[in-house]
């Protein structure tokens, strides 16, 4: 889990400005190994870019959302389990996805991409707030509602349906070429340097993180600010890292689908799995609503922007979503600081 470290590692300024250089080092040559070797699976299995970035690329990078939640799942901290999953998908669109579009211009992409999983992610979303509405038989004695076990359950069923969906989808028809047969006599290599580029992000993100959640503490800053804001931006940085080298390498497919499929599990399977070991409560007093509302219009926002663009996100669709990355922002520190 992404928390201050109290034993030998935060002891002191220097040695965290240290962890956090030595981080963001391991997150960009991890994140440069996985762009890569995703992009040679996804030619070897016969299996598109976007698919691969909707699903292998993107359950990648949402790791150290995974294996926060899933240890505040055990710990019984749902509301950080909600802060960290909520502000990672508004941080995914208004801030990484944001940064990307006003850095290349225009990122044009594949219409799969809106007709298929940017309408899947708003049924997702859709799907979550209902479930946020079940009230919880956990709390007879005040009302509070939020995502149970038969909650996980569902969200769960619907990630397996949409990965079978997917790969279904994605079988290629045409024959294979000398090429193809080349890379398959050497398929171990790409899935170890994947599986390297995996452990070096989520080492990596870790490392930024930590850092930064202990300035945080030193200066006051409540856990439900942390959670909500820094912890999801660090655990998102896989996120922003995948998706400026899919840009760079001219995979945009890689880099948008990275973004929208992990928004996708981001609910789906974490939601789903910290869900099944303790209830997910969500406040209806302000800010948690404020939160999961921010989620759903930031999601409507980048299906509105792709429709208007004619499959090509153009820049100032990305001020657009940077404004309300602010707004988030703003709004979350005035929450936790009682004005």
């Amino acid at each position: 889990m992404f928390c201050i470290q109290t034993g030998n590692i935060a002891i002191d300024l220097p040695l965290n400005i240290l962890i956090f250089i030595i981080g963001t080092t391991m997150l960009v040559k991890g994140s440069d190994l996985f762009v890569d070797a995703a992009a040679n699976i996804a030619r070897s299995w016969g299996v598109s870019e976007l698919v691969i970035g909707l699903t292998l690329v993107s359950i990648g990078t949402s790791l150290p959302e995974l294996a926060s939640s899933v240890y505040a799942g055990i710990e019984g901290q749902g509301d950080f389990i909600i802060g960290n999953i909520v502000g990672s998908n508004v941080t995914n669109i208004s801030l990484i996805l944001a940064i990307g579009i006003c850095g290349v211009g225009t990122m044009a992409f594949d219409r799969k991409m809106l007709t298929r999983d940017g309408v899947f992610m708003i049924l997702v979303y859709l799907v979550c707030a209902g479930l946020f509405a079940v009230p919880l038989k956990s709390s007879p004695d005040k009302i509070l509602r939020g995502i149970d076990f038969k909650g996980g359950i569902i969200l769960l069923i619907l990630c397996s349906a949409y990965l079978f969906m997917l790969f279904r989808q994605s079988k290629s028809q045409q024959p294979e070429s000398e090429e193809k047969f080349e890379r398959k006599s050497k398929i171990w290599i790409d899935p170890a340097i994947l599986v390297m580029g995996i452990i070096l992000i989520t080492a990596g993100s870790k490392g930024m993180v930590d850092p930064a959640v202990w300035v945080a503490q030193r200066l006051g800053v409540s856990m439900l600010v942390i959670s909500s804001t820094i912890v999801a931006f660090g655990t998102s940085v896989p996120e922003l890292a995948v998706t400026i080298a899919g840009l760079v390498k001219k995979r945009n497919d890689i880099a948008l689908g990275n973004i929208i499929g992990s928004n996708i599990f981001n609910i789906l399977l974490i939601f789903g799995v910290t869900a099944c070991i303790t209830p997910l409560p969500l406040d209806l007093n302000g800010i948690g609503i404020f939160n999961l509302t921010a989620m759903g219009a930031t999601g409507a926002a980048l299906i509105l922007f792709m429709i208007l663009g004619k499959n090509t996100l153009k820049r100032p669709y990305g001020i657009i979503l940077l404004l309300m990355y602010i707004a988030f922002m703003v709004c979350n520190c005035r929450a936790a600081i009682g004005t």
